[in-house]
């Protein structure tokens, strides 16, 4: 097997991605393993639209704050903040890997692995590619 010369995506967004999506799309301690998996593929392949924060340790209501999130979120996708810092954006400028990634991604949401035990296709979690700034906290 040929060396990936290119790297991918920092493991760390992938994994606040993987969480993100079990918070908008289940938050159930026993989920469809198959529909959280076909949710994070999808999400990988919409790597260009991304933009997903927390606001568990930092928030909107703080003037001087809310202007630096505004600034982060309007940075070249993917935008993933780290949920306590939000001077990171976790995601990395490697669009290449991301690119690479999404292919590998389109491809195995092709295969038979998200079927129930009926054969039936399990369809992913309904997850937006973008966190939404709650508009009663933000300080312009």
């Amino acid at each position: 097997m040929e060396k990936l010369r290119v790297p991918l995506p920092p493991q760390y967004a992938l994994e606040l991605l993987t969480v993100y999506a079990w918070e908008c799309g289940s938050r159930d301690c026993e989920f469809n393993t198959a529909q959280g998996f076909q949710t994070v593929l999808e999400l990988v392949t919409k790597y260009k639209w991304l933009c997903i924060f927390w606001t568990v340790y930092y928030d909107f209501r703080e003037k001087k704050v809310s202007e630096y999130l505004h600034q982060q979120l309007k940075k070249d996708r993917p935008v993933i903040l780290d949920p306590a810092d939000p001077t990171r954006n976790v995601a990395g400028t490697n669009l290449l890997g991301w690119g690479l990634l999404a292919k590998e991604a389109a491809s195995w949401l092709q295969s038979s692995s998200f079927g129930n035990c009926d054969t039936c296709l399990v369809g992913p979690w309904g997850v937006p590619m973008k966190a939404e700034i709650p508009q009663d906290c933000v300080l312009l």
